[in-house]
């Protein structure tokens, strides 16, 4: 836009609009992109946080799920121990009689508590019957559970390796029979069904592998055909996979089981488009000893996809709230532009006064442009109020507060920068200073009728009522002569050609009981409309069409300053007054 000079010499007004608006661009789009980034690596961060205590959690249930198992199967023993006649068979070496007697018991752990392996062995260690494999006996157990049961008459419980490379839950028990220690019991679980339980507790898969020294390739297929398992081998590197917790291994986690092998610490990658965290375990056997690996995986899509949605709708709001914020920016300066644009067309007119009114049309152009900037300010505070107000909502909305509320916080520092920069700009309408000190008002009035009457003419007559007394207050008397002036100016207007205008001032006291002067300018003519009262004061209304409807609104402005206060009623015998109260 052009502004013009005091000599009317145009000069460009900077592009203050498009460098607001870009800088406000900026701040959101940084507020964006920052709340975004910091989301992303706090959920990285949590992400891998999470699984470490899945992992945790993995070994402990399955710690839990062996101690429970183990608990069963010797509270089963126990019981199977009081039967005189499995005990009476055993002794006798009656090893059909121990079969059949022992069978209906063997198949009700298989189906329901699913135990695998039921050893009848004498103290000596050599087995007499496998309940699994009853052609199968005679040979010295050395396993380590069997060695220490045997020789420390308590029980004892662990995960093995079995003959055929499983790896298996046993619990040896010393069977006692008429207060003498007969023989051992052993029940066995294989590790399988308690990987599966842990895992669909936990929501992972589990792989439980060993070194490939550890088994006789032979004998695990042999192993695998006897339980009618495929007896194909999944080898990884230096180690083979003997049990996983779900029934088919997934190909994405078989491809990525190598590199978990090589580094076991937490962590996630993407394997066809799927986020997968992966960790290891180590496991060990009753001795304490480590036979193999547990390999741990998660599935991290359902996850991932719902952080991305609440990323993307976070997203959106943040936008949103700074497109508002943005739009009402926009909004406010074009109405300053226009503003302005009017003001510069006014200051055309007003350059047309005399010198002597050049500092009263100075106080004028002020007065009103501070005006329309508390007025605009006023209407920009109350949308990005809201905005503040929207940013705290979505915080209270959002089901992972901790990850979404401080990134929104900065959407609501942002409102509140915007917010505080109103305030800047309301408080410059108050910047406003006037040469204050006492002065006889009778002066004042004096004045402003001699400058009237050189101004106005003859038009009206004007009567004054002053007081006999010295009327001392401590005012502006060149602002106050102005108001004066603007005063009997519109009174003037509004009696026409042949009017009276009359001056009062007299001491008045205020309805809140401080003691003052006022100053009344009333007029004969039609009054003031019941439609214009409430707005008689406001900068640029006027009921003339060649009025600028500043006058009243710089009197006003003015007798703030003093800290009095100006009224307009209209008169029950017809006309209008306006009063100053100082």
């Amino acid at each position: 836009m052009v502004g013009a000079t005091r000599h009317g010499s145009p000069m460009r007004r900077p592009p203050v609009r498009g460098l607001m608006l870009a800088r406000l661009a900026g701040l959101v789009g940084f507020v964006v992109v920052a709340f975004v980034a910091t989301a992303w690596i706090i959920e990285r961060r949590t992400r891998d946080d999470d699984f470490s205590a899945t992992v945790r959690s993995v070994e402990t249930l399955l710690d839990q799920k062996i101690a429970t198992a183990t608990g069963l199967m010797r509270a089963t023993v126990a019981a199977l121990g009081t039967s005189d006649e499995i005990a009476h068979a055993f002794l006798s070496k009656d090893r059909t009689g121990l079969q059949q007697r022992a069978a209906a018991l063997f198949e009700t752990l298989h189906r329901d508590h699913r135990i695998t392996h039921l050893y009848f062995t004498g103290l000596d260690r050599v087995n007499f019957l496998r309940m699994h494999e009853p052609e199968s006996f005679g040979d010295v157990i050395d396993r380590y559970t069997t060695r220490t049961a045997a020789a420390t008459g308590t029980p004892s419980s662990g995960i093995e390796m079995g003959p055929f490379g499983t790896l298996t839950l046993r619990s040896v028990t010393p069977w006692r029979h008429d207060g003498e220690t007969i023989g051992l019991i052993e029940l066995g679980e294989e590790i399988g069904p308690l990987l599966a339980d842990t895992g669909t507790s936990l929501g992972v898969h589990l792989y439980a592998l060993t070194r490939h020294e550890t088994i006789d390739p032979e004998t695990w297929r042999q192993g695998r055909r006897m339980l009618g398992r495929s007896t194909g081998m999944i080898e990884v590197g230096d180690h083979v996979l003997v049990s996983q917790s779900v029934a088919d291994v997934d190909a994405d986690e078989q491809a990525l089981l190598p590199e978990v092998l090589r580094d076991g610490t937490v962590r996630t990658v993407r394997a066809n488009g799927r986020p997968l965290s992966m960790a290891t375990s180590p496991l060990r056997d009753a001795s304490g000893r480590q036979v193999g690996v547990l390999a741990i995986f998660a599935d991290r899509s359902r996850a991932q996809a719902t952080f991305t949605n609440w990323i993307v709708i976070a997203t959106l709001a943040s936008l949103g709230a700074g497109g508002m914020v943005f739009w009402s920016f926009n909004r406010a300066l074009s109405r300053v532009e226009d503003d302005y644009r009017r003001q510069h067309e006014l200051e055309h007119r007003l350059l047309t006064i005399s010198d002597e009114h050049q500092r009263l049309v100075q106080i004028e152009k002020l007065s009103a442009m501070g005006t329309m900037i508390g007025e605009i300010a006023h209407q920009m505070n109350n949308p990005l109020v809201g905005v503040v107000n929207m940013a705290q909502l979505a915080e209270r909305s959002l089901d992972r507060p901790e990850r979404v509320r401080e990134m929104l916080a900065e959407i609501r520092k942002a409102g509140q920068n915007c917010s505080a920069f109103v305030k800047r700009m309301l408080n410059f309408t108050k910047v406003s200073r006037f040469d204050g000190r006492p002065t006889d008002l009778r002066g004042v009035v004096d004045e402003a009728l001699a400058l009237f009457n050189q101004s106005i003419g003859r038009r009206v007559s004007v009567t004054c009522g002053l007081p006999d007394v010295v009327a001392v207050a401590v005012v502006d008397p060149n602002l106050l002569a102005h108001a004066l002036f603007n005063l009997l100016s519109n009174a003037a207007q509004a009696t026409g050609e042949g009017g009276h205008v009359r001056v009062v001032l007299a001491r008045a006291d205020h309805v809140d009981g401080r003691s003052g002067w006022r100053v009344a300018v009333e007029d004969d003519g039609p009054g003031i409309p019941e439609d214009a009262m409430h707005r008689l004061f406001t900068p640029f209304f006027t009921t003339r069409k060649d009025g600028t409807g500043l006058g009243l609104a710089v009197v006003q402005h003015i007798v703030l300053l003093h800290e009095g206060e100006v009224t307009a009623t209209n008169r029950p015998e017809g006309g209008a007054s306006l009063a100053l109260w100082l």
